[in-house]
């Protein structure tokens, strides 16, 4: 999520950011996590002593190394924005107790500009350096301020949103391959199918899901015939049941941060 952030904001990066970037190691540097002279990773703590803003986008099993490390070295009137999957308000305030904090949840289009950043409600909202986020945020795509009890169920269809819309593109690229179609063609014409029926869907969004199916499937064609397979193999019910797999994991992993 770190290395996407950064994609999106180098990409010109808004008003007068100026972004360092602190990593665990130098094997990121090794690895050209981030290729752009605006912003060469490092691995001295040092360089959160003079930020404003601080993004705290690692892995959940590495956020209380991260915490410590802010909580040293960052200046107490620092705004913190973790993007930490399940990491709660209240966990990050009990690690670094007045200090304020926001919390939100982006998905990979964020490096397109064309993503969507659900935050959280909290008092971290009220922070001067807020708007200033905000417009940050906003010009990496959609800004959605909800309750944070709907950040995990948001994680599972947002966050993770982008992975199953891989799936499917997977799907139509072998499909369309094993058809005969060259496979960088097949790859193009599934992408832009996909993309093509995520703008109409926000086009029309007075539209059910369902009507709009049956804008594509006509009787007795070719998408009603994918769709009866669809139907047999229960494909909608598995893809619910697996983001809500999702959900639940986003919900235990916020349990065992609160527990250490």
């Amino acid at each position: 999520m770190a290395a996407t952030l950064v994609k999106g904001w180098l990409s010109p990066a808004p008003g007068d950011m100026k972004l360092s970037i602190l990593t665990r190691s130098n094997a990121y540097q090794a690895r050209g996590w981030v290729a752009d002279e605006r912003a060469l990773p490092s691995f001295d703590p040092e360089i959160l002593t003079t930020a404003d803003i601080i993004v705290l986008a690692v892995k959940p099993k590495d956020v209380p190394v991260a915490l410590t490390a802010i909580g040293t070295y960052a200046r107490p009137e620092a705004l913190l924005l973790s993007c930490a999957a399940g990491v709660t308000l209240h966990a990050l305030t009990e690690a670094l107790p007045r200090r304020a904090v926001v919390r939100a949840m982006p998905n990979i289009a964020v490096a397109v500009h064309d993503g969507t950043v659900v935050v959280a409600e909290g008092s971290g909202l009220e922070h001067a350096l807020w708007p200033t986020l905000k417009s940050f945020l906003a010009s990496l795509g959609h800004v959605v301020v909800v309750p944070e009890a709907w950040v995990d169920p948001a994680t599972a269809v947002s966050g993770s949103g982008p992975a199953y819309a891989y799936v499917l593109l997977q799907a139509l690229l072998e499909a369309g391959s094993q058809m005969g179609l060259p496979r960088h063609l097949a790859r193009d014409l599934a992408a832009h199918a996909v993309r093509g029926a995520a703008e109409v869907a926000l086009a029309f969004s007075e539209q059910t899901f369902s009507e709009l199916t049956g804008w594509v499937a006509s009787p007795g064609g070719t998408t009603e015939a994918a769709l009866a397979v669809l139907k047999r193999a229960e494909v909608e019910d598995t893809l619910r049941r697996a983001i809500l797999a999702a959900g639940s994991q986003a919900e235990r992993l916020g349990h065992t941060e609160a527990e250490a």
